[in-house]
């Protein structure tokens, strides 16, 4: 009843701000990036022309882009491994990173993938633990995403784009005024595929076929120049093939030779969101519910044991309503926040079959059901002592309550289950101070604390093998600067201490066991400059992490202590250049490095570096653009993700050159 109460409550309040007169101001969203160079932590900005110089299409695409962040999966679009600053979700669903979209929390890392970035105005990433500006937990960072803005008059825009691979893309987007005085609306679409660029050789089918479709809606109503009302739904398909895993080699990486059974994975993906902001003067309200759900079919065949058949479907349901209030004072601003989720549906089903080792098929049977409560209180208080010094200081409480059943059937065993409720709650500070420089200069120092909850893994052997909740104290010296010239500069050093670091391992079925190593370490340092001035966009990034494991309590991994923590790089760099020839005519071009990575704990099983480079020339003529261009241009092998088991690597291969063509219209 809590969430239907706390949906009325938002309504109510919806009404009675619309019958209070209000005196004139300009509403605008809870952007950052108009000031980045204040802000006292780390804040990676991708406008829309940042976005198209890079040809990013998907989140994995923002890797190396941004500094010390590595986004990666097992191939398809679901299990979206986002690693920052040292800290990973390394194929899990819970991730260390938050992704909030037009202020609206995603609800579960599994959706992360269906992100449509054909329909992104821009996307600002925060680094660190984000326990007192946003209401969704978040231990390492948050990806705060921005779509296309409405419009009160009609405009749209439409493209469509082929490619290697029989690669297919279109995306249209209209906007405008419904003919009620400051209602508008939005509807976008977009589509792409892919026949993929594996071959199965045992059924003769591409291996890794995409097929995605993402549509949205948007109305927006501003009854007063105080009051701004979003209603949002975005629905979101996908068809993949499989996720094309080469074990032992590199040679031949795009033939997939023990695939007996083609694989596959669909999911579904709807989002509806009400979002409701008052601003007056100096000070503003919002209010942002959302609910979403999600559903997965996967079909895996692993060619291990005579012939192993994976069969998985994922049910998610979740409720969010998250509230913040805002007040500027003369020396001094302050943010006042409540958050609450109810995923009331969790409902996990893992079907493994033993293909070819006996007479007849015999299936191994893994359920359970995982809804969670959360809810949480913060704060933040910032108060200028004069034009040049600040200090910030914030607290966040949160509490969890989570319900773990599972039954399990262990191959022709009797079913045996267990069930158990686990609650925790903790508090989070983040104490910041900041000196502002005469010359647009921005020098800080930062602390916060980040969290995640623990639980049981429900991929064990064993029904009920917990791992503890993971914190980490983050500490960051930065430094900002803006020149008139057009010159921007954001570098950091951070270091990161980790308690009950999240280690997750497979066994040669790949059934995975969710290990805590009692205490690890990361630091490095960041460097970003940008230059924007009249035909010139050029931008470039590195980072630099160390990450390692530091004692573990248990005796049989102390002799892992100072290994290097998964899929963590240890370099990332990228540059980008876009020029204008002349009013018509550009070329792009642009470089992603990402250092070498360990994937198991005793780090034995690595991805070497490796380094690409994307081009594009386009020519524009009133409102018609076409633009060809090429990906991964050098065609260069290299392995993106891996699973490592007692015996087996399983490398999957980043994607091979594309070359590709678009034509676009704006009206």
């Amino acid at each position: 009843m809590m969430k239907y109460s706390i949906l009325l409550s938002t309504l109510l309040s919806t009404n009675i701000l619309y019958g209070v007169e209000l005196s004139p101001i300009t509403v605008s969203s809870d952007k950052i990036e108009d000031s980045v160079v204040d802000n006292a932590q780390t804040i990676d900005t991708m406008n829309t022309d940042k976005i198209k110089l890079t040809n990013t299409t998907n989140i994995k695409e923002l890797s190396a882009i941004v500094s010390n962040t590595n986004i990666s999966g097992i191939g398809n679009r679901n299990d979206t491994t986002i690693t920052m600053r040292g800290v990973s979700n390394y194929v899990t669903y819970e991730s260390s990173v938050a992704m909030y979209v037009d202020d609206v929390p995603m609800p579960f890392s599994y959706a992360f993938g269906l992100l449509d970035m054909y329909n992104i105005g821009s996307i600002e990433v925060l680094k660190g633990g984000q326990g007192t500006l946003f209401g969704k937990s978040s231990q390492s960072g948050i990806i705060n995403v921005y779509t296309k803005p409405l419009s009160d008059t009609f405009e749209g825009e439409i493209s469509a784009g082929y490619g290697s691979y029989n690669s297919k893309s279109f995306y249209a987007r209209v906007s405008g005024n419904t003919g009620i005085k400051n209602l508008n609306y939005g509807f976008s679409v977009t589509q792409n595929s892919s026949d993929g660029y594996t071959h199965n050789v045992m059924t003769g089918n591409n291996f890794d076929y995409k097929d995605f479709t993402s549509f949205s809606a948007k109305l927006n109503y501003k009854p007063t120049d105080t009051l701004d009302i979003t209603l949002s739904y975005v629905k979101s398909n996908s068809d993949d093939g499989g996720a094309p895993f080469k074990s032992n080699t590199i040679e031949d990486p795009f033939n997939i030779k023990l695939e007996l059974i083609d694989d596959s994975l669909k999911i579904q993906s709807d989002a509806l969101s009400l979002r409701v902001k008052y601003q007056e003067d100096k000070t503003s309200f919002s209010s942002t519910t959302s609910i979403s759900k999600y559903s997965q079919q996967k079909s895996d065949y692993i060619g291990i044991l005579g012939g192993v058949d994976l069969d998985t479907d994922i049910d998610i349901q979740e409720f969010v309503q998250e509230f913040k209030y805002k007040r500027k004072f003369e020396n001094a601003d302050l943010t006042i926040g409540a958050f609450y989720s109810d995923k009331t549906t969790f409902d996990y089903q893992e079907n493994l079959t033993l293909l070819t080792l006996y007479p007849m098929p015999i299936s191994s049977l893994n359920t359970l059901e995982v809804p969670d409560e959360n809810i949480a209180l913060f704060t933040q208080y910032r108060y200028y002592f004069n034009e040049n010094y600040s200090l910030m200081a914030g607290l966040r409480y949160q509490e969890s309550k989570r319900i773990f059943n599972r039954v399990f059937n262990d191959f022709g065993a009797k079913k045996v289950s267990a069930e158990d409720t686990t609650k925790d709650s903790t508090i989070l500070p983040t104490l910041s101070f900041s000196y502002y420089g005469e010359d647009n200069a921005h020098t800080y120092f930062t602390y916060s604390k980040g969290y995640r909850m623990g639980g049981y893994s429900y991929r064990a052997s064993e029904l009920l093998v917990p791992f503890k909740a993971e914190s980490m104290d983050s500490y960051e010296i930065g430094y900002k600067k803006v020149w008139q010239e057009g010159w921007s500069l954001n570098s950091s050093l951070f270091y990161n201490g980790i308690k009950n670091h999240r280690i997750n391992t497979f066994t040669e079925t790949i059934g995975s066991i969710v290990l805590n190593a009692d205490k690890a370490y990361s630091y490095g340092a960041e460097l970003e400059i940008q230059y924007k001035k009249d035909s010139m966009l050029l931008y470039s990034s590195f980072g630099w992490t160390e990450a390692k494991y530091q004692t573990f309590s248990e005796d049989a991994y102390r002799p892992y202590e100072n290994n290097t923590l998964l899929e963590v790089p240890n370099i990332t760099a990228s540059l980008g250049v876009h020029y204008d020839i002349n009013a018509n005519l550009y070329v792009n071009s642009s470089l992603r490095y990402m250092g070498e990575r360990y994937y198991n704990i005793e780090n034995t099983a690595k991805a070497d570096a490796y380094m690409t480079m994307n081009a594009s020339v386009g020519y524009s003529y009133e409102d018609w653009l076409i633009e060809a261009y090429a990906t991964n241009l050098f065609d260069q092998e290299y392995v993106d993700v891996m699973i490592a088991t007692p015996s087996n690597e399983y490398m999957h291969f980043g994607v091979p050159r594309v070359v590709g063509m678009k034509v676009s219209k704006n009206f």
